[in-house]
């Protein structure tokens, strides 16, 4: 009797192990064929590397600096992240909103590309682009029908850390920089090598690294102010030379007659998320992560 029970209980698990054996491999089975298409992948990068803010100052200083015919002007474009995409806002460096377009992403098969839709702020469809990949960056491109459609790009590039828009009726690419949020102060003076003396600071001074200003009024009415510039150089400053990217702080002020001044600079590895500067009656500093809630390291 307990070898028939035993047998009986026996044969349930192993009932039970066939069953659930078999129910695992269904399921693995409905794992593997799963590969999608290139582009499906593709959207998925591309709607992480859009958003942020980008620049084009790098381009605009040095077109005026080679005195280029027709430079570009100087713009931010800020592309935000939506329920149905992307709005994208170009603007001047004031602040004046230039043109705000919204964008969407789907899968194109037919295309065998990633399908950006463009749209103007009030839902007027413009001329969408196609992405495909690169070495190291993605291209988008318009139809050829598309050409007189000036409020939408011919061209566009993305790669990590810039964004290029080639408009339609030809003209070159604006090339714009992702631009990097540093917080800054300043102290007055810029008391150093561990003296006690008293100072004033001025501090919560936001900017990013593309061109942006930063200004304050000291308690003796100066108007100070900081600048960050990430210079990416399409030339050198002298022969026989390679000048090296370099992430910049300017000290500045603004005088009585409108002009401004400046005071010094310091500059270090572009990739940097600190700099600073001591001008001993000044020092500044700048940084994307604040020692308050840095990781101690040894």
């Amino acid at each position: 009797m307990t070898d028939t029970f035993l047998s009986r209980v026996l044969g349930k698990a192993s009932t039970a192990f066939v069953c659930v054996f078999s129910i695992s491999l269904a399921v693995e089975s409905l794992a593997q064929g799963q590969d999608t298409t290139p582009w499906s992948r593709d959207l998925q990068v591309i709607e992480v590397m859009l958003p942020g803010l980008y620049s084009n100052a790098n381009q605009a200083y040095f077109d005026g600096r080679r005195q280029v015919s027709n430079p570009q002007p100087r713009h931010d474009l800020l592309i935000e992240t939506a329920d149905d995409g992307f709005i994208a806002t170009l603007s001047a460096p004031g602040g004046a909103v230039v043109a705000v377009q919204r964008w969407s992403l789907v899968e194109d098969d037919e295309q065998q590309a990633v399908r950006m839709n463009i749209s103007s702020s009030d839902g007027e469809a413009r001329c969408p682009v196609w992405w495909t990949r690169d070495a190291a960056q993605f291209s988008a491109s318009s139809e050829a029908g598309c050409v007189d459609d000036v409020k939408s790009p011919a061209a566009l590039s993305l790669a990590q850390q810039q964004f290029w828009w080639t408009p339609q009726g030809g003209g070159g690419a604006i090339t714009l920089h992702r631009a990097r949020q540093f917080n800054c102060f300043a102290d007055i003076p810029g008391v150093g090598g561990g003296r006690d003396e008293p100072y004033v600071r001025y501090d919560n001074l936001d900017l990013h690294d593309q061109g942006a200003e930063t200004w304050f009024t000291t308690h003796d009415g100066r108007h100070l102010g900081l600048r960050l510039f990430n210079v990416d150089w399409p030339i050198n400053n002298y022969d026989g030379y390679f000048t090296r990217d370099s992430l910049v702080i300017y000290v500045i002020e603004k005088l009585d007659d409108g002009s401004v001044k400046e005071h010094g600079y310091a500059f270090t590895l572009p990739e940097a998320n600190r700099i600073g500067i001591n001008l001993k009656w000044l020092l500044a500093s700048c940084f994307m992560i604040s020692g308050k809630v840095d990781t101690p390291t040894m």
